[in-house]
């Protein structure tokens, strides 16, 4: 969890966090209301079945929001600041799910303060969706 004061010299390419996480139905429907995103794949269960899934699928952006907690929460200091994401979804999670977050520093420039961290969100060790995230550091 990210401390303050730590510097900028706590991060390295190479370092890595990583979590376990879960979306609840309660979670989903907050992020439905929050969102206005109705779309009935992510929250009926016999159009969800129709389209060949088991249940309905979490939120795309729901699953991408462990990017912001990664860079808000869970590095050494809170001098990181989001400037982008990218997120690619290989495989559904539903509800309930017991997933993984995993994300590595790939790139850290010293002439910008700028990091980039490679992402990936697993179940039971098969990747869901992968992505990256970009952050600038401000102290």
């Amino acid at each position: 969890m990210a401390e303050t004061g730590s510097g900028w010299d706590a991060y390295s390419e190479g370092l890595q966090r990583g979590w376990d996480f879960r979306f609840s139905r309660e979670d989903m429907r907050a992020f439905e209301q929050l969102s206005g995103d109705h779309n009935p794949l992510h929250t009926d269960a016999a159009f969800a079945k129709a389209k060949g899934f088991d249940a309905p699928l979490v939120f795309g952006l729901l699953l991408a929001s462990q990017l912001s907690r990664l860079i808000g929460q869970e590095l050494p200091d809170n001098h990181a600041i989001l400037t982008g994401i990218t997120m690619n979804f290989v495989s559904s999670a539903f509800a309930d799910d017991d997933l993984r977050f995993n994300a590595e520093l790939v790139t850290k420039s010293d002439a910008a303060h700028a990091l980039g961290f490679k992402c990936h969100i697993t179940r039971a060790g098969k990747t869901l969706c992968r992505g990256t995230a970009n952050a600038v550091w401000r102290a």
